[in-house]
């Protein structure tokens, strides 16, 4: 449901810039297996591509699986491209001018193991 609400949004979004801005070339395709593809440029040198499908994520539940990427030229003038893929395990975007995480501190690690060596069992209730 995330990954078609993800959808819908980038495409009002694709909507509202070809109408702010001057479209050089515009292409989408969906068939009836519910495969989609999607790609427009400006004038301003924006530009967004979208491919996507959908898959069965178990027997009872069906999802979608999408990956795209889009691009713009900033007040500063540098292009920034994001790319990005979208499924079952949420959204994931990756561009050189997003921050990353820090490395996990070496503790942390250390205590996941333990955790994991040694679960958790909850004691025996007495009657």
């Amino acid at each position: 449901m995330r990954t078609l609400l993800l959808c819908a949004a980038l495409f009002v979004v694709a909507a509202w810039a070809a109408d702010t801005s001057d479209l050089i070339s515009q292409e989408s395709n969906v068939e009836y297996n519910g495969k989609y593809h999607y790609h427009y440029e400006l004038a301003d040198g924006s530009k967004a591509t979208q491919d996507g499908l959908l898959k069965t994520v178990s027997a009872e539940h069906d999802g979608e699986a999408v990956h795209g990427k889009y691009s713009f030229v900033s007040d500063d003038g540098q292009t920034y491209v994001v790319s990005y893929t979208a499924d079952e395990n949420g959204y994931h975007a990756v561009g050189d001018h997003l921050p990353t995480p820090p490395p996990t501190p070496l503790s942390v690690l250390r205590t996941l193991e333990y955790l994991k060596l040694h679960p958790y069992t909850p004691p025996e209730r007495q009657h």
